[in-house]
């Protein structure tokens, strides 16, 4: 399939992973607004594709990414108007990425700073290396982080250690992000680890993992009413695949499945 081009942005792919990394060499791997568009667009297209198991999130570099570029604020963000515009964008590619149907991990070393957060909170999982470093520092530039990106935060850290983030709008450590739920692994090699953990599960059955990842991450959404339409369509959806008919074979003639995620 043919994906969207994104400037400051790779996409490669092994088999059934894909690996996007923020590319932005001298920069950080800041995001500009130009490549928050481009990751809604890209994700969405990644949605597409019945072949993919799964997606690695990461910067180049050595580095995730030093969050939203506010070097181009001034064209993109300037007025009160440009900055909702601003943070729709932030959150349409946030969630493209948690919308996506098979499981996202970001795997993080050094910065990780502002709005990368909100991409890695967005990813299902968080593998961490020893030397990262996450902050959200909204209260210095006088922004307030939409309701989604702080509804995500709150379901990994709960209130009062979401609170701590926001208002103190200090750097904390790998050691503390998995202390606090934020993290979920530390790995000596994230993006080996996450490409790991992503190929163990890529024989499971697509439309059950695509299910349960839309309905948990619509209960985890406090400001989103939850919508049974959603989670009856997921599971009717499965029932009626063939997926589900070659499990149950599967399981009576004792042989693995293989699932084809239709």
């Amino acid at each position: 399939m043919t994906l969207p081009e994104v400037p400051g942005v790779t996409v490669t792919r092994e088999g059934a992973i894909a690996t996007v990394t923020l590319d932005r060499p001298g920069q950080y791997n800041s995001i500009s607004f130009v490549m928050w568009q481009g990751l809604r667009d890209l994700f969405t297209a990644l949605g597409t594709d019945p072949d993919l198991r799964g997606v690695v999130l990461t910067g180049a570099n050595g580095c995730f990414s030093s969050g939203a570029d506010i070097g181009d604020f001034e064209q993109t963000r300037a007025t009160p108007e440009q900055g909702i515009t601003y943070e729709v964008a932030v959150d349409e590619a946030c969630n493209a990425i948690a919308g996506l149907g098979c499981p996202v991990i970001a795997a993080i070393e050094g910065y990780c700073y502002g709005g990368a957060c909100n991409l890695a909170m967005a990813s299902d999982f968080r593998f961490v290396a020893a030397n990262a470093k996450f902050s959200i520092p909204a209260a210095k530039l006088s922004i307030v982080y939409s309701p989604r990106g702080m509804a995500r935060l709150v379901a990994l850290v709960g209130v009062s250690e979401a609170k701590r983030i926001f208002y103190n709008a200090q750097p904390f450590t790998a050691e503390r992000a998995l202390e606090t739920g934020f993290a979920d692994s530390l790995e000596v090699d994230p993006v080996a680890a996450a490409r790991t953990w992503l190929e163990g599960i890529a024989h499971l059955a697509p439309l059950s993992l695509a299910g349960s990842k839309a309905i948990i991450n619509m209960i985890a959404m406090p400001e989103q009413a939850y919508d049974p339409a959603v989670a009856h369509e997921a599971t009717w959806r499965a029932l009626t695949s063939h997926d589900y008919a070659e499990g149950r074979a599967a399981f009576a003639a004792k042989r693995p499945p293989q699932f084809k995620g239709a």
